[in-house]
């Protein structure tokens, strides 16, 4: 049993710091995560903007405008 529930509150950085291989993989595994928030960012982005075309061609012309 671990005699301390709660790990020292920056013992992950420590480790970053001090373990080359970690601090490569903690890197590598961030970059990932960078990547995939932004690429579901610009789907979001890419959404609200077909979203904004079919309103406006309904609101402007009465069309319902491209369906996707």
């Amino acid at each position: 049993m671990n005699p301390n529930p709660h790990p020292h509150p920056l013992a992950e950085l420590v480790r970053i710091e001090s373990d080359p291989a970690y601090r490569a993989l903690f890197c590598a595994e961030l970059d990932a995560a960078i990547r995939d928030r932004l690429a579901d960012r610009a789907a979001v982005v890419a959404e609200v903007e077909a979203a904004s075309d079919r309103l406006r061609a309904l609101v402007l012309h009465g069309e319902p405008g491209p369906s996707t």
